[in-house]
């Protein structure tokens, strides 16, 4: 990881200054990201999209929505006739962006199936009061149709109440994240100080904490993987995803019956802590183009770091969750219809080539193992009802 002194902007070292000039690399990515007034989502200046400093799957066109909500649809009536609930089945969405994913969704239902949302209760879960706003100027449209879409807090659900479907799509890749660093035979926590006479910003080494020494000690019981690994060349970093274990549970604490889907970059355990791996995952996004300058301008580029797959699931079942399976998005989608969709737009828009071949290459992105592709579907799930079954279009069991 490149450790230059980089520019710290003045509201940054202000609060730097206040804390003393140091910050563990965990509370840095937090301010960088979520400070409601300059931070990245918290002040609502993220711009995703084609035009923005990233994509999503959702953001490139409504064709992976309809998709999704194909897979939706089937878990919807399943929870509806096997609980024989008879009021609405909560779609939950943590972290929503834009809303393009659940703008989509309710799209390919309102063309569809209509009657179906009559009965489905959207709920979207936010940190950030910025992208909020964002989300109602972009779900206005259905508000005003009378669909049920409402902004709520994890602490506002009752626990063992909801029934109905979760999704977190690149939500756990922005949670923020310890880094430790292997330096001298010593692993040490990193941290962020700011160098005053010039205002920069550079990594420093700091004593593990209690908390992390437990996290590595358990990679290592549970997974069977060492940190640092056999051979690690000097000043090995990594990232350690602590926040997703605390997530979990409290999310499976709502859940009475239900489905949890993330979708996210991530790698097994032996590929995210190798000794290849010797900079992390985490990386900076500005106008398309990713960087590893992870402390250049804080706020002003968004900041995203793989999960660990085996680590996920590990923690899912130490959170009451059962894995129903994990794959690869490109064969998720291509089970979901993706060649019929392909073959729909060729035959519906055969008069329009130039827009035949954007929505084209937009679903080509979708499946690419270099690009949107290799995202992973997790599928969990939580249920009081221990006779409750699911059965899911999407999932491969083999990966």
């Amino acid at each position: 990881m490149n450790s230059l002194p980089a520019n710290s902007p003045r509201w940054f070292t202000e609060i730097i200054s206040e804390k003393g000039g140091i910050l563990s690399f965990y509370d840095y990515m937090n301010i960088a990201l979520n400070n409601p007034t300059n931070g990245y989502y918290g002040s609502g200046k993220a711009k995703i999209g084609q035009n923005g400093d990233f994509v999503t799957s959702p953001s490139l066109s409504d064709d992976f929505s309809h998709l999704l909500a194909i897979q939706l649809e089937e878990w919807i009536l399943q929870i509806k006739n096997k609980l024989n609930l008879k009021k609405r089945i909560t779609v939950l969405e943590f972290g929503s962006g834009k809303g393009c994913l659940l703008g989509g969704i309710i799209n390919y239902f309102l063309n569809k199936n209509s009657q179906i949302l009559n009965d489905i209760s959207f709920k979207i879960i936010d940190l950030n009061e910025g992208m909020i706003e964002i989300q109602k100027i972009n779900l206005k449209k259905f508000l005003e149709k009378g669909i049920d879409i409402k902004w709520v807090s994890l602490s506002d659900l009752e626990d063992d109440n909801l029934n109905g479907i979760v999704i977190a799509h690149e939500v756990l890749d922005a949670f923020c994240v310890e880094r430790i660093q292997f330096k001298k035979g010593v692993i040490y926590q990193q941290g962020v100080q700011l160098n005053k006479e010039n205002q920069t910003l550079d990594f420093i080494n700091l004593q593990l904490t209690e908390e992390i020494k437990k996290f590595i000690k358990e990679i290592k019981n549970e997974l069977g993987v060492n940190i640092p690994p056999e051979d690690a060349p000097e000043e090995w970093t990594t990232e350690l995803n602590i926040d997703n274990l605390s997530w979990l549970e409290n999310l499976s604490r709502k859940i009475n019956n239900g489905i949890l889907l993330i979708i996210d970059y991530a790698i097994d355990s032996k590929k995210y802590y190798s000794p290849q791996k010797n900079d992390g995952t985490i990386l900076a996004y500005k106008n398309q183009r990713a960087f590893r300058e992870i402390l250049h301008s804080p706020g002003e580029f968004d900041l995203t770091c793989h999960i660990c797959s085996d680590l996920l699931i590990y923690q899912a079942k130490l959170a009451g969750f059962e894995s129903l399976g994990l794959v690869k998005q490109g064969e998720a989608l291509l089970l979901l219809g993706l060649a019929q969709k392909l073959f729909e737009i060729q035959n519906n828009l055969k008069n329009d080539l130039s827009q035949a071949l954007i929505r084209r290459e937009a679903m080509l992105r979708l499946v690419d193992p270099i690009c949107l592709g290799d995202f992973k579907w997790f599928v969990f799930k939580k249920s009081s009802n221990k006779e409750f079954s699911i059965e899911s279009k999407c999932i491969n069991k083999s990966i």
